[in-house]
């Protein structure tokens, strides 16, 4: 169990002396919770930003356990192809628990929630390594640059290589090393409507090989954000297409939908997130995250995502911590998985993130 401890401080300064109080003739000693209202003032607004952040909290927790449940009790709903789509991109998302909907803010919105592209300013490349068990690699870049006042254009690739895959006939005699990978190509695009709303669009070209055999189509992301100082708000429907023929096989795309919350209780120190997925042919999770902010510069991140319809409950698993650091010309990540979801085993991510023709 996690506690969260609140420290409030007082700093008490003389008084300059006015027309109705002299040093002479001072006035009545108050108590401190009577002289520093400010005091109290703060207090209660912690409070009722604490409260907040429980209420929202239970209410999401609430929403997923009842989409698990229909979950649990309905069948899987068959396969989907192009699993790799579900796999969440960069560092400080992963941190975080991958509860990033309604933070999306940078390059790597694209992924995420392309209404955050709204954020972007100037232009930004981010780069992506992660490596899985054996020598199963992905790779991810992104290019965004503004194209006008609060809109902003991207570019992504991502590359799963599965590495070199033993192949074997029908009468199993090894037949030598093939090939399998998974592309997908998206260009996405994201602009404030004003009224601390934006919308984004990503659009997608799916491909994946197994030695000769080969599957494409295309797919959707679709995107809002309402954004305030310390809150937003923002929900996703991701991964929407055609089915892909693979072999002669037909099968549906991780179609999922997203709604999250983040809020800032004290100010830019703290940032903590929750959100809720539902996919389409598949269970639910509830994803939470919490963000530390040191200087503006220095990030400490802890999050926890959770599958209702998953049998695993070994400890660490859906756990992950993430650090990063903000340079003047971008950002360094870093997150660690002590068991990762699609893997099972251990992860380690970095992305870095390089910014130019900053206002």
């Amino acid at each position: 169990m996690i506690y969260n401890r609140l420290d409030f401080a007082v700093t008490l300064q003389p008084i300059p002396a006015g027309p109705c109080q002299t040093h002479r003739n001072p006035a009545p000693h108050l108590p401190l919770f009577l002289s520093v209202p400010n005091y109290w003032k703060g207090v209660e607004m912690g409070y009722r930003s604490l409260n907040r952040i429980i209420r929202v909290s239970t209410l999401l927790v609430a929403a997923t356990l009842f989409v698990g449940n229909i979950a649990l009790a309905a069948p899987s709903g068959g396969r989907t192809a192009a699993d790799f789509l579900s796999i969440g991109l960069g560092a400080r998302a992963s941190g975080l628990g991958g509860a990033y909907t309604a933070i999306s803010e940078g390059s790597v919105a694209a992924y995420w929630n392309p209404a955050g592209l709204s954020d972007v300013q100037g232009g930004e490349v981010l780069l992506g390594h992660y490596s899985w068990l054996q020598d199963i690699t992905l790779e991810h870049g992104t290019v965004a640059h503004q194209i006008g006042d609060r809109t902003a254009l991207a570019a992504s690739v991502t590359f799963l290589n599965y590495g070199q895959v033993d192949g074997y006939d029908v009468n199993g005699v090894m037949t030598g090393d093939i090939s399998a990978y998974d592309l997908c190509g998206a260009v996405s695009i994201g602009t404030s409507t004003g009224y601390d709303i934006s919308v984004g669009l990503t659009t997608k070209f799916i491909n994946q090989k197994l030695d000769d055999l080969n599957a494409s189509t295309f797919a959707v992301d679709i995107g809002a954000m309402y954004e305030t100082e310390r809150l937003s708000l923002a929900a996703v429907i991701a991964n929407v297409g055609p089915d892909m023929g693979f072999g002669g096989v037909k099968e549906r795309l991780p179609t999922a939908a997203r709604i999250g919350v983040a809020v800032r209780p004290f100010g830019r120190a703290l940032l903590t997130s929750v959100e809720v997925e539902k996919k389409a042919y598949g269970g639910a999770a509830l994803r939470n995250g919490f963000e530390a902010n040191f200087a503006e510069r220095y990030f400490l991140r802890a999050g926890y995502a959770y599958y209702p319809t998953h049998d695993t409950r070994s400890f660490g698993y859906g756990m992950s911590l993430g650090a990063g650091v903000r340079l003047a010309w971008g950002e360094i990540d870093y997150a660690f998985s002590p068991e990762e979801r699609f893997s099972s085993e251990t992860l380690h991510r970095l992305t870095l993130a390089l910014k130019f023709d900053q206002k």
